[in-house]
């Protein structure tokens, strides 16, 4: 019984996913009905976000999304730990994160891969992030690398793995897809 609840729920997912993929309008109206179905699947998700076509997850009680967030096309998230993403982050098509892994030995799953993102970010294209991380807030990971590791807040990371190259500072005004905000001021950039 327990197997055959675990795929009605797969297929549901399955389909409420791809309805959504036919109602990716930039509209509010239409793009909160979106939202509205994730939040259905058990996904935290606050309505003014922009889910772009493609979007894959996997246990989605699991996943947090803030507010004035964009996902780019065909992003993924296996959330077999928790995942986070803080209010403002941006992702370009391709984004991939994976709340798991296994232990190399025995193959067995590994624990405390929860992910967060914490919040005022940029996430190139076709980049991957591993579980176990925080990306620091204001933090931009360029296209193409992989997260392995934590990323300081307001740093510049890019590769395979991901390496911070360069520190970079907030401005007053940050543009998003939802107009202009100011970032939030924290204790290291004082």
């Amino acid at each position: 019984m327990k197997k055959f609840y675990k795929d009605v729920v797969s297929l549901v997912t399955i389909i409420v996913l791809n309805l959504g993929d036919l109602i990716t309008f930039e509209t509010d109206g239409i793009r909160n009905l979106k939202i509205f179905l994730l939040k259905l699947l058990g996904l935290k998700i606050n309505y003014h976000c922009f889910i772009d076509r493609g979007f894959r997850i996997i246990y989605p009680r699991n996943i947090t999304i803030g507010t004035n967030c964009s996902l780019g096309h065909y992003n993924k998230i296996w959330a077999f730990d928790k995942v986070i993403i803080g209010d403002y982050v941006q992702t370009a098509i391709g984004l991939t994160v994976i709340a798991g892994g296994h232990n190399t030995s025995n193959y067995e799953p590994l624990t405390n891969q929860s992910i967060k993102i914490e919040g005022e970010n940029w996430i190139g294209a076709n980049v991957t992030i591993l579980g176990g991380v925080t990306i620091g807030r204001g933090a931009i990971i360029g296209a193409g690398s992989v997260v392995n590791k934590d990323i300081a807040p307001y740093s510049i990371a890019v590769g395979i793995p991901a390496k911070v190259i360069k520190k970079r500072k907030s401005t007053e005004l940050v543009v998003s897809p939802f107009g202009y905000y100011q970032p939030k001021l924290t204790d290291f950039e004082e």
